[in-house]
């Protein structure tokens, strides 16, 4: 996996040792041979080397190609080889060697199970920084290993790709790393992968080598809000969509998606989920329920009775004449056993005044996130049966018949509010406001209450800390009453002294008010990341 510009000096020294008349079956065999004795010393980043080059000049030799395969993570792990160990050289020990895992743990199992417990990172290039000039000729392997060394990168090829091709040019200016192997990728077909830290593959373009070297990773994203389970939903199938990732898992008991695919998929579903999990703008609702209640009533006039009590006072039978009670004067007439009193009313003026004026006023706050609803309710909750026993019982099964207990439901009397608030730019918020207005008619079905409804559904636009009345209940009476004498108090102008008038105007106004107050951002107002992703056919891998 390791060329970059130690592949020149390894072809040099296969043609130095061979001789130009060697046959590439003749040299890919003495390749071979040296990548056995890599093997052998425990180099297997060496041993890689060789059998990538021998399967390189035998295209067809499946047995090497295996080889190659085999070793291909072998060698990703053990670095860089060196110019020595491509000569052939024997490299020097080093001084203070440091122990691997491999030679602490001497069980299979414990060292399966350490490994397991740390995550491995995903490999990135780490070149010379900065930006460089290009202008090269050769074909695609002469140039990735030049543009390699140029940033102090090796490269390594894919056995299939191919060893020589037509000679193209290269040809631009002031590009870092990135661009420059981009680039390369475009112009020649191929894919980079990194390996290392210092270390690429390159290989052809297609679905199988995608398959087959693209790296694979495993990636957690918290969710950190609480969203309900049809927007969860909602927004996994979006990310699947626009970017075909292949397995995606929630974990409701951590609160976590899981995500596993290529890593050209699995980082852009990563970062389209972190977009989509931005935290929503919240809203404090205030809400004022205010009822203001006029009372003014008047009663004047004259109260003249309009009866008149005839007493007989005279004597029948030797009896003792009486005097009613609330009989204060009498008019008598007459004489003797004959005695007759008529009592005279008694006129009274009177004037009665009475003004009332109350205001009752509730205030409530809530904070909701931008598109969940938030409710209010005042007035209180009246139980209704929804299901008992009313059936009969004879006298003599009373004592044995089992009644259940009935069923209860309860009915929000009064005031209720569903509340919706959406953010905008400018520091605006649109209210989606559902209001019911529910109570008791009086009447009842089976002994079941009817209750009488009124609901009024709205949206409303308001800036920040903006008041707006959305609902208003206006009741108003006015009755009018004239009692008295009958006859005189039907006639003009004297007819004031026999009759009182009583007046009565009661007004009763109750208003529901909101206010809203934006707690942070709008949603379009927030900064989004662009994100490169390639397209269909040749996804973008990250460097």
């Amino acid at each position: 996996m390791f060329i970059g510009a130690a592949a020149v000096l390894l072809c040099s020294l296969c043609w130095g040792s061979h001789g130009q008349e060697d046959s590439p079956k003749e040299q890919a065999a003495a390749l071979a041979k040296r990548a056995k004795r890599a093997l052998k010393n425990d180099k297997s980043a060496d041993a890689y080397i060789y059998y990538s080059e021998a399967a390189a000049m035998q295209p067809n030799n499946k047995k090497l190609k295996a080889k190659m395969e085999a070793l291909q993570s072998r060698a990703a792990l053990k670095g860089k080889p060196s110019l020595a160990a491509l000569a052939g050289a024997k490299e020097p020990e080093p001084a203070s060697p440091t122990l691997t895992p491999d030679e602490v743990f001497t069980s299979i199992t414990a060292r399966e199970f350490a490994n397991s417990r740390q995550l491995q990172g995903v490999p990135h290039l780490e070149p010379r920084t900065g930006v460089q000039d290009f202008d090269l000729n050769g074909n695609a392997r002469s140039l990735f290993a030049q543009v390699a060394q140029r940033f102090g990168l090796d490269t390594v090829f894919d056995g299939d790709y191919p060893q020589t091709a037509a000679p193209m040019r290269f040809r631009i200016s002031g590009i870092d790393y990135r661009e420059a192997l981009h680039d390369l990728e475009a112009m020649t077909n191929s894919f980079v992968v990194p390996l290392s830290s210092k270390l690429f593959i390159v290989a052809q373009d297609t679905p199988q080598k995608r398959n087959d070297l693209e790296q694979t990773v495993a990636l957690s994203v918290p969710i950190p809000q609480a969203l309900t389970t049809q927007e969860l939903a909602e927004i996994g199938q979006a990310v699947k969509q626009a970017t075909n990732v292949d397995k995606m898992a929630v974990d409701s008991a951590q609160n976590t998606i899981l995500i596993r695919d290529r890593i050209s998929r699995a980082l852009p579903a990563q970062a389209l989920l972190h977009q989509l999990f931005q935290y929503r703008a919240e809203v404090l609702i205030e809400v004022e329920f205010m009822e203001v209640s006029n009372s003014d009533i008047e009663k004047y006039g004259f109260n003249v009775t309009n009866s008149f009590p005839a007493v007989f006072l005279g004597s029948i039978m030797n009896n003792v004449p009486s005097i009613p009670n609330g009989v204060t004067n009498l008019l008598t007439f007459g004489g003797g056993k004959t005695l007759i009193g008529i009592g005279v009313a008694q006129a009274e003026a009177l004037f009665n005044s009475s003004i009332n004026s109350a205001r009752t006023l509730f205030r409530s706050q809530a904070r909701a996130e931008a598109g969940q609803p938030v409710s209010f309710h005042v007035g209180e909750k009246f139980p209704v049966i929804t299901q008992g026993y009313f059936g009969s019982v004879s006298p003599a099964q009373q004592g044995q018949t089992f009644q259940p207990p009935p069923s209860f439901t309860f009915e929000d009397l009064g005031v209720t509010l569903k509340i919706t608030p959406f953010a905008h730019a400018s520091n605006e918020v649109t209210l989606s406001v559902e209001s019911k207005y529910e109570l008791l008619t009086g009447s009842a079905v089976n002994g079941i209450p009817i209750f009488g409804q009124r609901s009024m559904n709205d949206q409303v636009r308001l800036a920040d800390g903006q008041w707006a009345v959305v609902a208003g209940i206006t009741s108003k009476t006015r009755s009018r009453t004239v009692s008295g004498f009958w006859g005189l108090a039907q006639l003009p102008l004297i007819g004031n002294l026999f009759k009182q008038t009583s007046k009565d105007d009661e007004e009763d106004n109750v208003l529901i008010a909101i206010r809203p107050h934006l707690l942070s951002l709008p949603p379009d107002e927030s900064k989004t990341r662009p994100l490169r992703v390639g397209t269909e056919t040749r996804p973008y891998t990250p460097l």
